[in-house]
């Protein structure tokens, strides 16, 4: 639902400003991308295998093994409610303008029930199967290896890019000549 109503904010703003000749003055262009708040610019679903076992332990007789796999849908892209004034500069001649931008993040992290299956498990008989909160664990486990494997897989580079492009377009059918799109290197004020 959140998508469609920016994907629809959206048109109407390009409808709106492809109208018009003349660029957009720094409040419109604040304000119009301020209302795109989080603008999702890419979206990865990651497989990933997730498997544990506890035969290290000397006292316990007996392997206990599990295997999982399971996929998990990460969305990134930029946080635009994070643009002030100061954000942005138009020139003069009214036809450049610089932008920068907060850098990219996750914005999404979903992983179904449904896209988590049991693949093996082996329990000796001196043993107990993994409990429920064991099974949890080992899933949390898996779930933050995949959050950390984000910037090692390029989704926040891809989002800034595709963000670069998409804002570029933007702006250019809003009127302006000279686009240039920079990247903060911190949080913005």
């Amino acid at each position: 639902m959140q998508r469609r109503r920016n994907v629809c904010l959206l048109l109407f703003l390009l409808a709106l400003i492809s109208c018009t000749k003349e660029p957009e003055p720094l409040e419109k262009v604040e304000k119009g991308l301020k209302l795109l708040s989080d603008l999702s610019t890419v979206e990865y679903v990651v497989s990933k295998i997730v498997k544990a076992d506890d035969n290290a332990t000397w006292y316990k007789f007996g392997d206990r093994k599990i295997l999982f796999s399971c996929k998990a849908s990460l969305k990134a892209g930029l946080d635009l409610s994070e643009l002030s004034k100061d954000s942005i500069k138009i020139s003069a001649d009214k036809k450049t303008i610089t932008i920068i931008l907060p850098k990219a993040k996750l914005l999404s992290f979903n992983m179904k029930p449904d896209d988590i299956h049991l693949v093996y498990e082996k329990t000796a008989l001196t043993r107990f199967s993994f409990s429920n909160a064991e099974r949890d664990m080992i899933m949390t486990q898996g779930e933050r290896s995949i959050r950390n494997s984000v910037a090692k897989l390029g989704i926040l580079a891809d989002a800034e890019n595709n963000a670069k492009m998409f804002l570029e377009t933007f702006l250019s059918q809003a009127g302006y000549t000279e686009i240039n799109i920079r990247f903060s290197k911190n949080k913005l004020p």
